[in-house]
C-alpha cells in the first residue's frame, strides 16, 4: 500500500512540474564551450509566422512564440515556414571564456533568403526576402559568415532571423533536408576549413585535366584508326568523366545561386552516370562483345534517371536510384573484365588490374571516411578517390596502347609480305602479258568462228519466227473452222432448198408441155418466173460461200503489205460472227449477247484487210474466252456474257473497241499483254503471240495503236486506232 501511495505522490509532483512555468533563464541557450569544428545551434529558437521589424529587438517579448529545432527536415517542422515571410529567434548567454574572443556564425540555407539580426542591427543578408514569393531570391553559395560576437561584448546576445521560403525548380528533395543550420566558430578555424574545402576541390581539376588529355588522344586513336571503335567509346567516356569533374568543382567552389547549385549537381550525377555507360560500351568493344538487350535496358534506366533529375531534382528516391544505377554500371564492368579474363583475352589482365586498383582505391577511400571522418586525412582521401579513376583509365588506356602497338608490329609484317607478294605479282603480270598476247589471237578466231555461228543462228530464228507467225495464222485459221463451216452452211442450205424446189418446178412444166395445146399458159409463166427466182437466190448464195472462202484464203495466205481501202465496219461484223459461231461450235451451251455500235458514214481506211482480220479475230476471241470463264468460274445469278463492238470517227482516226464484260486483267498482266509468250491461259490454250503479233501488225504495220483497259472482275476494252492518212 505505501508503494502504492508513493507512486501516486510522484506522479502528482510530476503534474505540478509541468503545470509550473519555466523560470525566464531556461529561454536562454547557454554556450560555455567551442569545438574546433564549431557549435551547431540547433536548441532555443522561437518562431512566430508573419512579418513585423520590432521582431529583431532584443527587448521584445517571445515567450508566447512556438519553439522549434530549424535543423530538423523541412517535413517536420509547421507548414507555414513553406508558406511566407516567418521570423525566427535565439537567446545566447556566452561562458566568460568565450566572451574574450570574437565569434563568427555560419549560415547555411537549403532554398530560401534570409535576413540576421544581432540584438536588433542587421547583421548579413542572404538572398533577397520579398513578401512576394514570386520574388525571393535564394542565398547564394559559400556566403559570408555573420559576425556575431565581439571580444568583450555582453554575456547575453538575441539573434533573429527573417525568413522567406523560395518556391523553386528542382527542389523535391529539399523536404528531408534542414530548413537552417547556423554554427557559431572561431574565426581561424572557419577561415581554414574553407581554404581547406577549397583545396580538396582542386583534385576534380586535376581529374578534369587527366580525363581531358585521355579524350583528346583517344579521339586522335580513333581519327588514324575507325576500325579500332574501343578508343571512340573510351573517349566519350573520357569526355564525360572530364564534363562531371567540372561541374563538380564549380558547384565546390563558385559563389552561385542556390538554383544554379542545384543544377550543377544534377548534371554532375548525370554526367557521372552516363560515364559508366560509355565504360561499359568501351569495355564491349574490347572484348569483341555484342551489346545486347541488358545494355539497351541500362540507357532505358539512364534516361529514367534524366527524367527524374528533371521532375524531381534532389529528391532523395532519385539519389537512390542514382546509386542503383551506378553499382549496376560498376557490377557490369566487373562482370565484363572477369569474363575477359577467364577467356584469356589477350591484354584483359591489364584491363582487371586497372578496374581491381581502381575498385581499391574506392573502398580504401570509403573505409577511411567512415572511420575517420570527412576532414582526417584529406591528402590521403583525395590521393585514393583520384585513383579510384585513374587507375581503371589508366588500364583501359594501357590496353589500347597495347593493341595500338601490336597493330603497328603487326602492321610491318604484313608491310613486308606485301613487298614479297609484289615482286611475285609483277613477275607474274609479265607471265600474263605474253600469255594474254597469245589468248589474244586465239580468241580473235574464236570471235571469227562464233560470229558466223551467230549469224546462222540469227537466220534460222528469224526463219523461225515466220514460221511461228505463219503458224499463228494457221491456229487461228483453225479457230474459224467450225464458225465458217457454220457461216458455209447456211448459204449451202439455200442452196439445196431451191434446187429441191426448182427441181420440181421443171417437172410441172414438163407436165404442162405435154398436156399439148390444152397446156395452161398462165401456170407456165408462174412456173418460169418461180424458177427464174430460185436460180437467183442460188446464184446469190453460193456468191456468199464463194466470199466466206476466199477471205479465208487471205486470212490464211502470207500477206504482201498492199493496202487497200477497206470497209472497218463491214470487216469487223464478219470476224465477229465468225468468232461467235466458231467457239459455239466447241461448246454449244454457251451463249453472249453481242452488241454492235458501227458509226454510219465510217470512212474507208486504207488497210491490209487480212493483217486487220487477224487482229479482230484475236482480240474477239479474248473477249468470248473471258467471259466463257467467268461465266464457269463464278456462276453469277443473272450474270449474261456480252461483248460489244463500237467504231467511231475520231478526229483524223477511225477507232475500234472490243468491250467485254469478263474476268477483267489486274495491272501487272496489262504491262505484260503485249510481250511476246506472256499468256494467262493454261498451258496448252494459248501460245502467247496473238496480242503480241496485233500490236506489231497495227502499229507498226498501220502506224496505228492498241490499248488495253480493264478493271479485276469487271470486264476488259481494247482500243484500235487507226489513223485516215496513209502511212509509209
Amino acid at each position: 500500500m505505501r508503494y502504492f501511495l508513493l507512486l501516486l505522490a510522484c506522479w502528482l509532483l510530476a503534474l505540478v512540474a509541468q503545470a509550473t512555468p519555466l523560470p525566464p533563464d531556461t529561454a536562454v541557450l547557454q554556450v560555455n564551450r567551442l569545438p574546433d569544428t564549431g557549435l551547431l545551434l540547433e536548441k532555443g529558437w522561437r518562431y512566430h509566422a508573419g512579418d513585423n521589424p520590432a521582431w529583431a529587438r532584443p527587448d521584445f517579448d517571445d515567450s508566447g512564440w512556438d519553439t522549434l529545432n530549424p535543423t530538423r527536415p523541412r517535413r517536420e517542422l509547421p507548414a507555414a515556414l513553406g508558406t511566407g515571410i516567418s521570423w525566427l529567434r535565439l537567446r545566447i548567454r556566452l561562458g566568460d571564456s568565450l566572451r574574450r574572443h570574437e565569434l563568427l556564425a555560419h549560415t547555411l540555407l537549403l532554398g530560401g533568403a534570409c535576413e540576421v539580426y544581432l540584438n536588433g542591427n542587421l547583421m548579413q543578408r542572404h538572398g533577397l526576402v520579398d513578401l512576394d514569393p514570386a520574388q525571393v531570391r535564394p542565398q547564394k553559395r559559400l556566403a559570408q559568415p555573420d559576425v556575431v560576437l565581439a571580444s568583450g561584448s555582453a554575456s547575453e546576445q538575441v539573434l533573429a532571423v527573417r525568413y522567406a521560403p523560395w518556391q523553386g525548380p528542382l527542389l523535391g528533395g529539399l523536404v528531408q533536408r534542414p530548413l537552417l543550420r547556423m554554427t557559431l566558430v572561431a574565426p581561424q578555424h572557419f577561415w581554414a576549413r574553407r581554404g581547406q574545402d577549397k583545396d580538396n576541390a582542386l583534385m576534380f581539376v586535376v581529374l578534369m585535366g587527366f580525363s581531358a588529355l585521355l579524350a583528346v588522344l583517344h579521339f586522335a586513336f580513333f581519327h588514324y584508326n575507325p576500325s579500332q571503335r574501343a578508343n571512340l567509346y573510351f573517349a566519350l567516356f573520357a569526355l564525360t568523366a572530364a564534363l562531371g569533374s567540372l561541374t563538380a568543382y564549380l558547384f565546390r567552389v563558385l559563389p552561385i545561386s542556390f538554383p544554379d547549385f542545384l543544377s550543377l549537381v544534377v548534371v554532375s550525377n548525370a554526367l557521372a552516370a552516363m560515364n559508366g555507360l560509355w565504360a561499359i560500351r568501351a569495355l564491349y568493344a574490347l572484348f569483341k562483345i555484342r551489346p545486347g538487350r541488358f545494355y539497351q535496358i541500362l540507357w532505358v534506366n539512364y534516361g529514367v534517371l534524366v527524367v527524374l533529375y528533371a521532375v524531381f531534382g534532389t529528391f532523395p528516391v532519385v539519389d537512390y536510384w542514382w546509386t542503383i544505377v551506378v553499382l549496376v554500371h560498376l557490377s557490369e564492368q566487373v562482370r565484363l573484365t572477369v569474363r575477359g579474363v577467364r577467356q584469356r583475352q589477350r591484354g584483359a589482365g591489364l584491363v582487371a588490374l586497372g578496374f581491381a586498383g581502381g575498385l581499391g582505391s574506392a573502398l580504401a577511400y570509403a573505409l577511411v571516411f567512415f572511420l575517420l571522418g570527412p576532414v582526417a586525412l584529406q591528402l590521403l582521401q583525395n590521393l585514393l578517390l583520384a585513383l579510384g579513376f585513374a587507375l581503371p583509365a589508366l588500364g583501359i588506356s594501357l590496353f589500347l596502347a597495347r593493341e595500338f602497338a601490336l597493330d603497328a608490329e603487326l602492321l610491318q609484317v604484313k608491310l613486308g609480305e606485301v613487298e614479297c607478294l609484289s615482286a611475285q605479282t609483277l613477275a607474274q603480270e609479265q607471265e600474263k602479258q605474253a600469255l594474254l598476247a597469245t589468248q589474244n589471237e586465239t580468241l580473235e578466231q574464236q570471235v571469227s568462228v562464233r560470229t558466223g555461228e551467230l549469224q546462222r543462228s540469227l537466220t534460222e530464228l528469224r526463219a523461225t519466227q515466220a514460221q511461228l507467225i505463219q503458224k499463228e495464222k494457221m491456229a487461228s485459221l483453225g479457230e474459224l473452222t467450225a464458225g465458217i463451216a457454220h457461216e458455209i452452211q447456211n448459204p449451202l442450205n439455200f442452196v439445196n432448198n431451191f434446187s429441191e424446189v426448182s427441181t420440181e418446178l421443171v417437172a410441172e412444166l414438163r407436165e404442162e408441155r405435154a398436156k399439148g395445146a390444152a397446156a395452161d399458159t398462165g401456170l407456165e409463166e408462174e412456173l418460169w418466173e418461180d424458177l427464174t427466182q430460185n436460180l437467183g437466190k442460188i446464184h446469190h448464195h453460193g456468191q456468199r460461200a464463194a466470199s466466206i472462202v476466199r477471205g479465208m484464203l487471205e486470212h490464211s495466205r502470207t500477206s504482201a503489205g498492199e493496202r487497200a481501202p477497206t470497209d472497218l465496219n463491214a470487216l469487223c461484223e464478219e470476224y465477229l460472227r465468225l468468232a461467235y459461231q466458231g467457239l459455239r461450235a466447241k461448246d454449244k451451251s454457251f451463249n453472249a449477247e453481242l452488241k454492235t455500235y458501227l458509226a454510219p458514214d465510217l470512212p474507208l481506211v486504207n488497210a491490209v484487210g487480212a493483217d486487220l482480220g487477224r487482229v479482230l479475230l484475236n482480240l474477239f476471241n479474248n473477249a468470248f474466252y473471258a467471259v466463257q470463264q467467268r461465266q464457269r468460274a463464278n456462276g453469277e445469278p443473272g450474270y449474261m456474257p456480252t461483248v460489244s463492238l463500237t467504231t467511231k470517227h475520231v478526229g483524223s482516226t477511225v477507232e475500234i473497241q472490243v468491250t467485254d464484260n469478263g474476268t477483267g486483267m489486274s495491272e501487272a498482266v496489262q504491262q505484260k499483254i503485249f510481250q511476246p509468250f506472256f499468256t494467262t491461259k493454261p498451258t496448252g490454250e494459248g501460245t502467247g503471240l496473238g496480242l503480241s503479233l496485233s500490236h506489231d501488225i497495227v502499229a507498226k504495220g498501220h502506224g496505228g495503236s492498241l490499248t488495253v483497259e480493264s478493271q479485276p472482275g469487271q470486264g476488259t476494252t481494247f482500243s484500235v486506232a487507226l489513223p485516215l492518212t496513209k502511212t509509209n
